[in-house]
């Protein structure tokens, strides 16, 4: 039900509720106004400009990390999971959602800088392993892998990293566009986190962005506001 507050999933609301009330005679009238309603909140927030606007101030709030070695405090490379599937009947690199195969890319850029780190993935059992299967397939060492596969959430996989990382300062990798929240929980349990965001979605710039509604501007508007919507709930429940 949480997807009900997205824009997709207001304006796909706004739209049954609007055939509804036109199969019944005496809402008719109102049902032109809800479907008016949906149809608008889709086209406003399929728009690439509209998607920028709400994802860049999160995409960018960090800089890119162009060199691990500018960091020669890290000792860690902390990667959170995004979503991979469990298929055999799929290559291993072919399992992994669009955000977690950056996130992994990230991971191996930083460890081809610093090969001295070892490389934390934190997050669902499934992702988890299959991430690090990736990771271990395209050269990072096993000894050099650390599994975290008990965390469900951001705010979990922030409290677990303290037995593996300690006090010693680490890179942070995650999509950019979650990586305020996530940065966020991790300073909440005083951790020391280098900030290395990945998979950005669209340009800095709002003007830059295609003006015209795609599905793709919508779902990115999505994730943004979930991203708003999970730094706040985080706020009001102590985890951020």
């Amino acid at each position: 039900m949480s997807e009900i507050v997205l824009p997709s999933g207001a304006a796909y609301l706004l739209f049954v509720l609007g055939l509804l009330a036109y199969a019944w005679p005496r809402a008719r009238r109102a049902s032109w106004g809800l479907l008016a309603a949906s149809g608008t909140l889709t086209f406003v927030f399929s728009s690439g400009m509209t998607a920028a606007s709400l994802m860049s101030p999160l995409e960018y709030a960090y800089p890119t990390v162009h060199d691990g070695r500018q960091f020669p405090e890290a000792r860690h490379i902390v990667v959170l999971t995004g979503w991979a599937a469990e298929d055999p009947e799929m290559p291993l690199s072919g399992r992994l959602s669009a955000s977690a195969a950056y996130r992994i890319l990230m991971a191996l850029e930083l460890y081809h800088d610093r090969p001295d780190c070892n490389v934390v993935v934190t997050g669902d059992p499934t992702t988890t392993r299959t991430m690090g299967a990736v990771l271990e397939k395209l050269g990072v060492p096993r000894e050099k892998l650390v599994l975290e596969s008990r965390s469900l959430t951001t705010a979990e996989s922030a409290a677990q990293l303290r037995p593996l990382v300690g006090d010693a300062p680490f890179f942070l990798v995650t999509s950019a566009g979650h990586l305020p929240r996530a940065m966020a929980a991790v300073e909440r349990q005083q951790l020391h986190a280098v900030p290395a965001p990945t998979d950005h979605q669209l340009p800095h710039r709002w003007s830059l962005a295609e003006p015209w509604p795609s599905p793709n501007s919508l779902g990115v508007s999505d994730l943004a506001v979930h991203e708003y919507l999970g730094r706040l709930y985080y706020r009001l429940r102590g985890r951020a």
